[in-house]
């Protein structure tokens, strides 16, 4: 069956490991691109284990928990499992997608060549600006260093700029999350898709660090439990948070299960009594029982302890890359 290619359907691709607020900032600009936004599509391409092992090392996150945290960011229509590593306008034709979107760097496979210069060459690559100050590469030093952000440094908290950009809606214009500081009294980003109750909303509080599909299907199941609730979600700071409060709550607005955040909420009764409901991840009732599932294995430590076993791979990966531990 021929599909028909349109402007209106766009192509991103990549391995989406440590999937963080750099992709999902990717998928929200490449969202944008499209001719008509309400009714645009966003298709994923994402590499297999094999793959992303072949031409840049092995990635932390496995095939089944990559492919399931880029279905779950707000802006992608879908997700195109196994898709090639350099890609092709093959592969674009076949979904319908005129153009293929990517940050401002250049992405090579394991010869050395840019693995966008076939869909340069006939003018259907779009480019658009890369999220600095994020990447897995970072993230992964971190985690083998012990290095922690400064809480006192001006990129550690997000930016109202940067807060109104990730609460955007599906249509990646309209803005959709309500985001408040500290407690509901203040309000930093309105929604224009709802109005707020806080007696018809959900709180699910945790710190989120290393956010992954172990909360995500969590926050699914909230959304499933709770069918007529708004999910908001506070975000705890401490001292042994991997990443940054910034690099976590960017990350938790891009999911399409949440409809708010609190930055570091104030846990007081006389705050948080106000919600209809509320839970800490990692509780049971947000847990699914079937063994199978993300939420009854995959935590941060699994993730930690998934680098310390291969320390001395990584290490070389991220010297590879300029970062020395």
């Amino acid at each position: 069956m021929t599909v028909m290619v349109s402007a209106n359907r766009v192509w991103v691709d990549g391995c989406f490991d440590f999937t963080h607020h750099g992709h999902a900032g990717a998928l929200l600009q490449a969202r944008r691109t499209v001719t008509d936004p309400p009714l645009g599509e966003l298709y994923c391409g994402v590499h297999t284990d094999e793959a992303i092992t072949l031409n840049k090392g092995p990635p932390v996150m496995h095939t089944r928990e990559r492919y399931a945290h880029a279905a779950s960011i707000r802006w992608c229509t879908r997700v195109v499992e196994d898709a090639p590593y350099v890609t092709e306008p093959a592969w674009l034709d076949r979904y319908g997608c005129k153009f293929v979107v990517h940050g401002d760097d250049i992405t090579t496979d394991a010869q050395g060549y840019d693995c966008y210069q076939e869909v340069k060459d006939i003018g259907r690559f779009k480019m658009v600006k890369r999220t600095y100050g994020v990447s897995t590469t970072d993230i992964i030093h971190r985690i083998l260093t012990g290095a922690r952000c400064d809480k006192e440094a001006n990129d550690c908290r997000p930016t109202l700029e940067e807060l109104q950009f990730y609460s955007r809606g599906n249509d990646g214009f309209a803005k959709h999350c309500q985001v408040f500081d500290r407690d509901i009294h203040t309000l930093l980003v309105s929604s224009e898709t709802f109005q707020f109750d806080p007696t018809s909303s959900l709180l699910i509080v945790g710190d989120f660090d290393l956010f992954h599909m172990g909360h995500i299907e969590q926050l699914q199941n909230a959304r499933d439990g709770y069918p007529n609730s708004k999910i908001i979600v506070g975000i705890q700071d401490d001292q042994d948070n991997i990443m940054s409060l910034k690099e976590r709550v960017l990350s938790v607005l891009s999911c399409c299960y949440v409809d708010g955040v609190i930055l570091n909420p104030d846990m007081r009764a006389s705050v948080v009594q106000c919600f209809g409901e509320l839970l800490n991840i990692d509780s049971a009732e947000l847990i699914s029982s079937n063994p199978t599932s993300f939420s009854s294995y995959l935590t941060k430590q699994v993730i930690v302890d998934r680098i310390e076993k291969q320390r001395d791979l990584f290490i070389t990966r991220n010297k590879n890359k300029g970062m020395n531990v």
